[in-house]
């Protein structure tokens, strides 16, 4: 087996290098990644990250949203969170056999003290009954890749905070994650390990798994990443980690109902999104205007459904011609937080 450490903090450059690797790289042997990244949220493939996340939060608190071409559910990410992913050859193992490789982490987590950690369902990892890893796989041309999570000491409060969403009215057809009870390992780690660093961490659970001493020993083992994987993993990072289309245009087509009371009476938007884009919008309400509001609607079916995107449309329009007493950046913020 092979490893590689990334240096990287940044969620999607770390999934991208592990694209790369699953797709561009040939290994003899199977490969196990580490990382760790700055605050981020990376939602499932099939998930609707509207439905998922608190973007305003996420915003306003420098969190990264990305989306991951695995399945399965949200997941909050900060330093005091461990990710691994294991690279092997698709042909020889069955997509889903979770428990072929979270056992060698539980089996390390056992050796430092964390007796109680056990595979539960199909891909969580839990302790005293809470979850404190989940896991999910991605299969691509005779090859595949298992990653996970591991809360060593991530802020808890962040997790509820960003992933809960908005009271709004929203019907999605994606996937949802299933909220459950979340720890930290940390407590549960012989007292050795109390004040022990993710990287520490990681270097704990790598030594486990090639059942060395020390790293010494096994850097022949380690793969660093050339001049040439880094450039391709930055295009991957432009391409679709990094990008917006990836992120919100993988959202299934959903339909969110938006309404508000405003001095100049009520408005209620029903808005159609595909693709990460209007693709119908109806609104209908007791206001008072000068203009006729299907004007407005034909002006935005199309447009990408984020406030920037909105604005521009709206840019040489005044709104209150269609929304009497209503300003253009209440009626952005209406349709969208």
């Amino acid at each position: 087996m092979y490893y590689v450490i990334m240096s990287s903090k940044d969620i999607r450059q770390n999934l991208a290098t592990e694209q790369y690797l699953l797709n561009q790289r040939e290994f003899d042997e199977p490969l196990v990644l580490f990382y760790i990244q700055k605050p981020c949220v990376i939602v499932g493939r099939n998930q609707n990250v509207r439905a998922e996340v608190d973007l305003n939060y996420a915003k306003e608190n420098q969190i990264t949203i990305t989306r991951r071409l695995s399945g399965g559910g949200a997941v909050y990410d900060d330093l005091g969170n461990l990710s691994f992913s294991f690279v092997v050859n698709a042909e020889h193992e069955s997509f889903g056999d979770f428990k072929r490789f979270t056992q060698p982490i539980i089996d390390a987590l056992h050796e430092m003290g964390a007796v109680g950690a056990q595979i539960s369902g199909r891909n969580d990892l839990l302790i005293d009954g809470k979850k404190f890893s989940g896991n999910a796989m991605y299969t691509k041309n005779k090859k595949m890749y298992s990653h996970g999570t591991l809360m060593l000491d991530v802020d808890l409060n962040e997790v509820s905070r960003v992933l809960t969403v908005s009271e709004k009215k929203l019907a999605s057809k994606g996937t949802k994650s299933v909220r459950s009870r979340v720890t930290n390992l940390k407590p549960y780690l012989n007292e050795e390990y109390q004040a022990i660093s993710t990287e520490a961490f990681r270097d704990r659970l790598l030594l486990h798994l090639f059942e060395a001493d020390t790293l010494e020993e096994i850097k022949e083992k380690e793969y660093h990443l050339t001049k040439e994987d880094n450039e391709a993993i930055d295009r991957l990072v432009s391409d679709i980690y990094g990008n917006d289309t990836w992120i919100f245009g993988e959202e299934p087509k959903y339909t969110i109902k938006r309404e508000e009371k405003f001095k100049g009476g009520l408005i209620e938007a029903n808005i159609s999104v595909e693709k990460g884009r209007i693709a119908a919008l109806t609104i209908y309400g007791d206001y008072f205007s000068q203009k006729d509001t299907k004007e407005i609607e034909k002006r935005l079916v199309g447009c990408k459904y984020d406030q920037e995107s909105i604005k521009e449309v709206l840019s040489e329009i005044t709104v209150s011609d269609y929304f009497s007493n209503v300003s253009k950046a209440e009626f952005v913020e209406l349709l969208v937080d």
